[in-house]
């Protein structure tokens, strides 16, 4: 079943610890008794964040997904840490927990939560053409399953981290890969001893074809291919597959394994998801990072729940991620 985080069970709760400067927030997605519980613990170090803005922060585990909107200014400003707790079931239909199950979570850190979507959309794209902006800051952590009796812990934010980095590089060299030169404007090639082009109509022709490029873009779901081989696993009976681009997640539960196996007429299950291009933090650009897991009981050893991640490269046919 699905986990919706407006559901009553869902709690909220923003604690200031004077002495530690640390804030909690707990996301409960389970009213069993505690030693049916599994529990990670996100540390968010925020001390190089500008607390303005939200924290859109998130995860896959065991299965189960969760988002949350963290709006900055419920945070004390001197708070230095920011500890959400995801809390969820040991056992469900798809798999019961156990160490080395891997699951991933991100942070996200935007400021345009005022805009409306239009204004988004409009200031996102701008925001693409300029060379000396890049994207907003997140952190994303994937990891196994320390322990089902006590918390795991997934740090984000750090300083050493270098997902952001990773993402903001391919997006910035993907940007200046993608600059119009003189010489290939238009469908001709064009000299450059020409001299019906000044400086000025050389900068705006650039800059119609960014805008172009973009827009044709912006309307269209950025669509990523999740690649699940299951040759080792023939006896296979259900499975769940999730994936996570720039906040949204979809999934899909696959019933019967065996009728998919006759139906593909092999053994490697893909399953194709569309985001949304444009998301409340802005459009999903060339350098995002995405996630997918796929979750069964019968893929142990070595784990019921197995993710893997990749940089979105293409804004207009499928990208390809194989889990497992």
């Amino acid at each position: 079943m699905m986990f919706v985080i407006t559901v009553p069970m869902t709690i909220l709760d923003i604690k200031p610890v004077n002495a530690q400067k640390e804030s909690e927030i707990l996301i409960n997605n389970t009213q069993m008794d505690e030693k049916e519980k599994l529990v990670v613990v996100s540390n968010i170090n925020l001390q190089n964040i500008e607390k303005k803005g939200m924290i859109k922060v998130l995860g896959v585990i065991n299965g189960e997904d969760f988002v949350k909107n963290i709006p900055l200014d419920k945070i004390d400003e001197t708070t230095k840490k920011l500890k959400v707790n995801f809390v969820t079931n040991k056992n469900n239909e798809f798999v019961s927990a156990d160490k080395r199950d891997e699951f991933f979570v991100c942070a996200y850190h935007y400021k345009n939560t005022n805009d409306n979507n239009n204004n988004i959309k409009s200031k996102s794209l701008d925001k693409q053409n300029d060379a000396t902006t890049t994207i907003d800051y997140f952190d994303c952590n994937e990891a196994d399953i320390q322990s089902i009796t006590s918390p795991t812990e997934a740090n984000l934010f750090k300083i050493k981290s270098q997902v952001y980095n990773k993402t903001a590089t391919y997006y910035n060299f993907d940007s200046k890969a993608n600059t119009v030169s003189f010489d290939t404007l238009g469908n001709n090639t064009i000299k450059s001893t020409t001299n019906n082009f000044s400086n000025s109509n050389l900068k705006e022709d650039n800059k119609k074809v960014s805008n172009t490029r973009d827009n044709n873009n912006s309307n269209k779901p950025v669509k990523v291919k999740i690649i699940v081989p299951m040759e080792d696993r023939k006896d296979a009976k259900k499975i769940k597959i999730i994936s996570m681009l720039k906040g949204q997640i979809k999934s899909e539960i696959i019933d019967s394994v065996q009728e998919e196996f006759k139906k593909i007429g092999g053994y490697t299950i893909t399953r194709i998801f569309d985001f949304d291009r444009i998301t409340d933090m802005g459009p999903i650009q060339i350098g995002d990072r995405f996630h997918a897991c796929v979750i069964g009981e019968e893929l142990n050893p070595p784990e019921g729940s197995e993710c893997e991640k990749r940089l979105i490269k293409n804004l207009d046919k499928p990208n390809p991620l194989p889990v497992r």
